[in-house]
Formats: structure tokens, C-alpha cells, sequence
């Protein structure tokens, strides 16, 4: 019996994501009529879903192994202005988004060296680090946008495969693949739902938690890194506030796919399907003429939601083995 709860537990946690798409996806259509399912329009929710999709992904393996990092959107923000920069100063366009994902990288990495040798929540310490790496990104910056990009990055955030899909789409989806196997089919991934899952029990079973946690942040940085980098070529300007609500958003996305935030669980077409109703809300928000501080409340709102959700599904399977 109780094998048959947990089974109709796990199911009703998996379709919750999908029923909150074809909920939203019902009500813009109502709302915005034919122009929402636009070509136009339908880009754009895939453009934006696939930044925010491969920055989901990194905050993914932090989240996977127990651990809240609210400095994504900073992070995110600080490679593309870190690049433009280098570039507008004479380094070549290739070192420069190297350098940039390698400060990404280091910034993770950093938060992951304070959290783990002061034993501070990594929530806490990333919030500190992304303020401080956002005002570094402001003054590297001037508090300006930098322009000028060399038109050999435009196919990265606006070129197309065949002239229909976004170059950005397939770089997104090929990731969300390789992530997957990363999950499902590697000792890494094994180690990293049982750092989640249980970091005492992990230890004790011979997995190195600290060496594991700062692979999970050496993977995030990077895709989140290359996440900015994509918006940079995007946008053909690096912008020390391009990072916005990201880190709320991504957040969101991947609890609403199925990662929890106490760790332990998720899976890369949760994650996929969380950035679709994220992306979906903000472009049918947009097409409403909602400004910025509505749109916040139903993003808060929808963030709220989630954590309830997954606060819900952990109290259910706490229920079923008891």
C-alpha cells in the first residue's frame, strides 16, 4: 500500500509542472489571442527559456546536493560584462569569453570555499558575494552598457540552425542532454543526489562531500557562464544589470520541475519544463503590458508556490515511510 502511495505521489509531483504549463498556456491564449502563439512571439519564449534553461541547469547540481545560490543573476551578469570589457580593451573576442567563464567559475568556486570551511549556509554567502561581485561589475563597467562587439559572436545568441532554430535553442537542449547523462549514468551523478540526499551518510559510505560540492559549483559556474555569454551575443552588449531576476527564475524553474531545495532529487526534464512555464509567464506578462513590479508579484508568487509544493511533497514521503 504504502509503495503504491509513494508511486501516486511521485506521479502527481511530475504532471503538477505540466498542468501549470497547460494552465498558463490557456490563459495567454485567452488573453492575448492568436498573437501569443505568434512565430514571432513563440521565439521569443524560446530564446528567453533557453538562457534561462542553461543557467537552470548549472544552479541544478548546487541544488541537487543541498545547496541555495542566490548569486546566478550576478554571476550571470559579471562574464558578460567581464567579456565586452576585455574586448573593448584590445583582447581578442576568444580569450575574453574564456576569461569570463573562468570568472564565473571562481566566483562559485569562492562561495563553495567560505560555505564549506565557515560552515555558513551557502544561501547567506552567496548573497554576500553576488552584491559584491555585482558592484565589481559596476565599476569594471562604469555603470554603463558596453557596446561595440565584434560581429563574429552574433551567431551565438542570434544565429539559426537551418533558418528556423535558435542557435542558443540547440546549444540549451544539447546540454540539457548531456546534463542528463551526467544524472542518470555517471558516478558523479550517483555522488551528487547522495551529497543531497544525505551529506553524513554520504561521507560515511567513502564519497569525498567537500570534493563533490565543489564539482557541482565548477559545473554551475560554467553554465551559468556560458549562459551570460549567449545573452551578451544576444543582446551584442555586456550590461552589469542584464542579470535581473535570474536568480529568482531559475530558482523557480528548477523547483517547479522537480528539484528539491533541501537537495537530493531532481531530473533534467523537470528543469526543461519549469524554464517553458517561467519563460511562458514573463513573455504572456510582457504581451499583457505588465510592467516590471507586477510582473515580480506573479513571479514571487510563482516562486512561493513552488517551495510550497516541494515542502508538500517531502512531508508526503516523510508520511509514507512512517
Amino acid at each position: 500500500m504504502k509503495s503504491i502511495l509513494s508511486k501516486a505521489g511521485t506521479a502527481a509531483k511530475k504532471s503538477t509542472a505540466q498542468l501549470i504549463l497547460i494552465v498558463l498556456v490557456i490563459f495567454f491564449a485567452v488573453e492575448c489571442g492568436s498573437m501569443f502563439f505568434s512565430a514571432n512571439n513563440l521565439i521569443s519564449i524560446v530564446r528567453q527559456v533557453s538562457t534561462m534553461g542553461i543557467a537552470a541547469l548549472g544552479i541544478s547540481f548546487l541544488m541537487i546536493t543541498g545547496n541555495l545560490d542566490f548569486s546566478t543573476g550576478q554571476v550571470y551578469a559579471f562574464v558578460g560584462t567581464m567579456t565586452a570589457f576585455l574586448f573593448s580593451a584590445g583582447v581578442p573576442i576568444t580569450l575574453a569569453m574564456l576569461v569570463g567563464l573562468a570568472g564565473g567559475i571562481l566566483i562559485f568556486c569562492l562561495t563553495c570555499f567560505i560555505s564549506i570551511n565557515f560552515k555558513i549556509s551557502r544561501l547567506v554567502v552567496s548573497m554576500a558575494v553576488g552584491t559584491a561581485v555585482s558592484g565589481l561589475s559596476c565599476i569594471i563597467a562604469r555603470n554603463k552598457t558596453i557596446y561595440g562587439l565584434p560581429d563574429s559572436i552574433k551567431w551565438l545568441g542570434q544565429g539559426y540552425l537551418f533558418n528556423l532554430i535558435p542557435i542558443s535553442t540547440v546549444i540549451f537542449l544539447g546540454l540539457a542532454v548531456i546534463v542528463s547523462f551526467l544524472f542518470r549514468r555517471t558516478y558523479l551523478g550517483r555522488y551528487l543526489f547522495a551529497v543531497g540526499g544525505n551529506d553524513d551518510v554520504a561521507r560515511l559510505s567513502g564519497i569525498h562531500v567537500n570534493k563533490i560540492k565543489f564539482t557541482a559549483s565548477i559545473i554551475g559556474g560554467l553554465l551559468v557562464g556560458i549562459a551570460g555569454l549567449v545573452s551578451m551575443s544576444r543582446t551584442f552588449s555586456g550590461s552589469p544589470f542584464s542579470g535581473g531576476s535570474l536568480s529568482q527564475d531559475v530558482i523557480s524553474a528548477a523547483v517547479l520541475g522537480g528539484v528539491s531545495v533541501s537537495g537530493g532529487t531532481g531530473k533534467t526534464s523537470g528543469i526543461v519544463t519549469g524554464v517553458i512555464i517561467i519563460g511562458t509567464l514573463s513573455v504572456g506578462l510582457n504581451m499583457m503590458g505588465l510592467n516590471t513590479n507586477s510582473q515580480d508579484i506573479f513571479k514571487g508568487s510563482m516562486l512561493l508556490v513552488a517551495v510550497i509544493l516541494d515542502a508538500l511533497s517531502k512531508k508526503r514521503k516523510a508520511g509514507i515511510k512512517k
